[in-house]
């Protein structure tokens, strides 16, 4: 089901919602209350169909957007619910709520939500500016098991002494920290000098580095065995 089919099935379902709504013309008496209910009502209608159709525009968020829908439908659940306690109470009528009292309770109710989804956009954006962070702190030992992959396919001669350094990257804790970059910076260094070794067809070079490297990296790793 592609994103265009979604939209018009969540058209569809807030038109019939607000038909439903508008039917209630012909059997309730029409009084200041039932229209500020139907005029929420329709409101509410309306955020449940923007939000729905955002949601598919941008599936990749998913996760995050679905919770928009949902909480307008909570919101549209809860807004019907008691517009139809106080609008049948004044049909009978039994009670009657002044429309001043009934308008701000309904502003209430919707500030409430609004605010709801205020927190759910900012939490959203706090956690995805909090993954860039996570996601620059795994990219250093990404790069470098980039770099030795690469050196290693193109001298499978050398694989003896340079898969060991390829895997200790692999298996390494992703994880950086400010306190590290010296170590990395020697490992970078090493991995440099590794590319031009291998490069020169230089074995005996390329064997000393590995050994270096693999030093280096358990050394990078104890360290951050320390911060943790």
């Amino acid at each position: 089901m592609n994103a265009l089919s979604n939209k018009r099935y969540a058209t569809l379902i807030a038109l019939i919602l607000a038909g439903v709504a508008s039917l209630l013309f012909l059997v309730v008496r029409i009084t200041p209350l039932f229209l500020i209910a139907y005029a929420f009502a329709l409101f509410g209608i309306g955020g449940f169909w923007l939000s729905s159709v955002y949601l598919f525009e941008n599936m990749g968020d998913y996760p995050w957007l679905a919770a928009f829908p949902v909480a307008l439908l909570r919101y549209l659940a809860i807004e019907v619910l008691f517009s139809a306690v106080f609008v049948i109470l004044e049909q009978l009528p039994v009670f009657r709520l002044p429309p001043v009292w009934f308008f701000l309770i309904h502003v209430v109710i919707a500030a409430y939500f609004a605010v709801n989804l205020i927190l759910l956009k900012g939490g959203k954006e706090i956690i995805e500016r909090r993954d860039e962070v996570v996601r620059e702190k795994t990219r250093t030992l990404a790069f470098l098991l980039a770099d030795v992959s690469a050196i290693l396919e193109r001298t499978p001669e050398m694989a003896k002494d340079i898969r060991p350094v390829a895997d200790a990257l692999r298996y390494s804790d992703p994880m950086s920290h400010p306190s590290l970059e010296r170590y990395e910076n020697d490992i970078k260094d090493s991995v440099i000098l590794l590319e031009q070794a291998a490069s020169e067809k230089d074995a005996e070079k390329a064997s000393t580095l590995c050994v270096t490297l693999l030093r280096q990296i358990k050394d990078r790793n104890n360290r951050v065995k320390l911060i943790k």
